[in-house]
């Protein structure tokens, strides 16, 4: 419904009504809100990893980066999300 139905609705609903779609606005605000929040704490991320640590430095990294891509395909295929998994799970 649009803005302009929504008003035209509320018109012809008693003081109690309006209070209580007013009440069911804001729980589902505040349900959007921890929805998006959920959404947020689920999506994967980016893995920042410390190469010179590792003794690994920009050139090493270029090419490792060269080597990886070419099975980088194959490992973002939805069937192999089974190598994410814990061998005891």
């Amino acid at each position: 419904m649009n803005t302009t139905g929504t008003i035209n609705a509320l018109k012809g609903l008693s003081e109690a009504q309006r209070q209580r779609v007013r009440q069911i606005e804001a729980q589902i605000e505040t349900m959007e809100a921890e929805l998006q929040a959920i959404l947020r704490e689920s999506e994967p991320q980016e893995a920042v990893v410390d190469l010179s640590s590792r003794s690994i430095d920009q050139a090493q990294a270029a090419d490792l980066r060269a080597r990886l891509k070419t099975f980088s395909e194959d490992w973002e295929r939805p069937e192999a999300a089974i190598y994410d998994q814990s061998p005891a799970s």
